[in-house]
């Protein structure tokens, strides 16, 4: 399932960053966001193949793409630069939802980190529509709201209670530990919706795609998730 939320986040980002590519640079692009992403994986099959290893064979892949198919030269590198952040972006955060799955709390832990995620976005949406008065970013998404923001960190400490309290192989989690996973985990996912509202911006694009109607696209739903999610691991 991993796989096939990174591949699709890959795409969507490529579209937005290069929406001129064809086939070619796109796949190569999606490959190599994959392999870098799948040291988890593949360091319990062949130990040599760590993070470092993949992350740097991934980048010789894009490099070596833009190399073989420069296109106009004056902007090769700008594009070869688009495709460097992405693999950045996506490479270094989906490892860790994997890392996640294999602690002992298994998917338990997942859903803990999606439950304070979704709750921060929850909370800052109901938070702001009610008492939105002073924005928070207005450069980057004029939405946002302080009030909003307080209300997601509120209801994502609310839910990491709930983790602790219902989730499996939580039971160690102290008040101070939900307080503090709720606070940071929701200023995280904020700071991962702004990081993608900034890409957005920067290639003129409203939704990252259209996988899901009136939602945008795959990374438009988990962006928050993939800051959350390497702070909690």
């Amino acid at each position: 399932m991993w796989r096939l939320a990174l591949l699709l986040a890959a795409s969507e980002y490529h579209s937005m960053a290069a929406p001129e590519a064809d086939i070619i640079d796109r796949t190569t692009f999606t490959i190599a966001c994959l392999l870098a992403a799948s040291w988890p994986v593949t360091i319990k099959i062949w130990p040599g193949l760590d993070q470092t290893s993949l992350f740097l064979v991934a980048f010789f892949i894009i490099a070596a793409g833009r190399l073989m198919r420069p296109g106009q030269l004056e902007t090769s590198m700008t594009r070869l630069g688009h495709d460097a952040f992405g693999l950045l972006y996506l490479g270094l955060t989906f490892p860790m939802i994997i890392l996640l799955r294999d602690r002992p709390e298994g998917g338990w832990v997942v859903l803990m980190v999606m439950v304070i995620t979704f709750g921060s976005d929850t909370g800052g949406y109901f938070a702001g529509r009610a008492l939105g008065r002073h924005k928070l970013y207005p450069l980057i998404s004029p939405k946002k709201t302080v009030e909003g923001a307080v209300g997601g960190v509120l209801l994502a400490i609310a839910m990491a209670f709930v983790a602790s309290a219902y989730f499996p192989g939580h039971e160690w989690l102290t008040p101070a530990h939900c307080i503090i996973l709720g606070t940071i985990g929701a200023g995280m996912t904020i700071t991962g919706d702004l990081v993608e509202s900034m890409v957005k911006r920067a290639f003129n694009a409203k939704d990252s795609g259209s996988l899901i109607p009136g939602h945008g696209g795959i990374l438009d739903r988990v962006d928050g998730l993939l800051f959350s999610g390497p702070f909690i691991w």
